[in-house]
């Protein structure tokens, strides 16, 4: 008889957001502000994942230029969506030409690819700053994110 080894417990990777669900000027108004603006308590966003991460001064400072970067790149792909978008609605509420349409739907999604590709790119980036405490608990927050729409479903069952 052979003795099973336990399979290793796989590491969750951060997946890339699914543009196309997404809110196109929701999206540049928050990346144009991801200076992290404080809340009415006074902490940024910036500063509240630095002392959940345990982030370091250097670290912070990396992650404040992977977000310029980021913004430099999502901010003219989101206004060119944008244009497009309108264009489409344009297009489609005039009858316009199948082939006009689909030119710019084509465009669209190249616009959203790049935006993911941007995005999963920042995110590689950061993950790569982290030591494995903090990447553990970056991890627990993605955990934490996917459960957070169905945790409703839990409570009038106290089940936490």
């Amino acid at each position: 008889m052979y003795a099973q080894k336990p399979a290793p417990k796989p590491v969750p990777m951060t997946p890339a957001p699914d543009i196309s669900k997404l809110n196109i000027e929701q999206i540049l108004q928050q990346v144009q502000t991801t200076k992290v603006q404080a809340s009415a308590e006074g902490t940024s966003p910036l500063q509240l994942v630095a002392e959940f991460l345990q982030l370091r001064t250097g670290q912070v400072s990396e992650l404040e230029q992977l977000l310029q970067a980021r913004q430099a790149t999502l901010a003219p792909l989101f206004q060119t969506a944008q244009s497009l978008i309108q264009q489409l609605g344009i297009l489609l509420t005039s009858g316009g030409n199948p082939a006009q349409v689909g030119v710019l739907v084509i465009q669209i999604h190249a616009l959203q690819q790049q935006m993911a590709q941007a995005q999963q790119a920042f995110l590689t980036q950061f993950v790569a700053i982290l030591d494995p405490d903090q990447l553990q608990r970056l991890q627990a927050v993605q955990v934490a994110a996917h459960l957070q729409p169905i945790l409703p479903a839990f409570q009038p069952i106290f089940l936490f």
